[in-house]
């Protein structure tokens, strides 16, 4: 069994654990019985939203280049955007890669530059993510109550991820230490096309462009979960808060080291939306729907792009 396939089921045993406490009580005629209640309209609307986000995303993408001096199409910024999405599928976080090799394949920027701006363009998300994630924490006593009731269950999982990383490394040790080199040889190597790529957004002309951008990234990515909760659970009034706390939340447990958010994902929407009054069941079943729903748009995409630029993608093997 190779190192490689053993943190796959380290991140698949967590995924499952994760999946087993949201799943609990909860009864499968149930469950389907929620899936006559969904709207196809709303989730066409859904569906655009998701588009347009990620349009805009791949729009200040472009803007983080031009400091760089390099002139990308549109249509090769935003292929290298959609397919790394199913890449989190099979690695957790392994997006940033794919993006970066795709684009460096199509119109041969280096491959640090361009990983640079990704994370560059993260960061700025992050920004957003633990900015209104906190901005919940202080202003929201029931958030706060809801956060600090349940802290068992959050130092669980934390302990349990760390505890398993600790054991990982010290059987295999020899394995994290070569690979850890390699990792920190490439970055002494690429470090100067890395930093000028990571720091572009101090020499982008016209910043309010990319706040712009990222404020369009992220109004249609709140409106993806508001039309969602219309197609799904909820027919009644809904405000501008709970769309906006379940895409951050969202977000988290996309970031967590699991393969597509799988579990993690599950776990704080239905906390979300327990939080809000909804019953479990409907809590549950949106955590999946709207997970699946994602997960299908990114592979559907994905999978064009694949189909479109087959020798491309099947060459990303050494991205540096």
């Amino acid at each position: 069994m190779t190192k490689k396939r053993i943190w796959t089921y380290v991140f698949l045993s967590i995924s499952v654990l994760l999946l087993y406490y949201v799943l609990r009580d909860v009864k499968y005629k149930d469950f389907m019985k929620q899936t006559a209640k969904v709207d196809l309209k709303m989730v066409g609307f859904a569906g655009f939203c998701m588009s347009l986000s990620a349009w805009f995303r791949n729009l200040r993408w472009l803007v983080l280049f031009s400091p760089l001096g390099y002139k990308i199409k549109k249509g090769q910024a935003f292929s290298a955007l959609l397919l790394s999405y199913p890449a989190n599928l099979i690695i957790p976080q392994s997006s940033f890669f794919v993006r970066a090799s795709y684009l460096r394949k199509m119109s041969g920027i280096p491959f640090s530059e361009c990983l640079g701006t990704i994370i560059a363009e993260k960061l700025m998300d992050g920004l957003v993510v633990f900015g209104l994630f906190f901005i919940f924490m202080f202003s929201d006593f029931s958030f706060q109550t809801s956060i600090f009731q349940n802290y068992r269950l959050y130092f669980a999982i934390i302990l349990s991820v760390a505890v398993i990383f600790f054991i990982s490394r010290f059987f295999f040790k020899t394995y994290f230490d070569e690979r850890w080199e390699k990792v920190i040889s490439q970055i002494k190597c690429q470090l100067s096309h890395f930093k000028i790529g990571l720091l572009t957004t101090k020499n982008v002309e016209n910043k309010w462009l990319l706040f712009l951008y990222t404020v369009t990234i992220w109004l249609p990515y709140f409106a993806l979960f508001y039309f969602l909760l219309k197609g799904s659970v909820s027919r009644d009034f809904i405000g501008v808060k709970l769309p906006v706390e379940l895409a951050v939340m969202a977000n988290i447990g996309w970031i967590f080291p699991t393969q597509g958010g799988l579990g993690s994902y599950h776990f704080f929407i239905a906390h979300i939306m327990q939080l809000h009054g909804f019953e479990k069941i409907q809590s549950v079943f949106f955590a999946f729907f709207s997970h699946t729903f994602i997960i299908l748009n990114d592979l559907i995409l994905g999978l064009y792009v694949l189909l479109n630029n087959r020798r491309i993608v099947f060459s990303l093997n050494n991205p540096v």
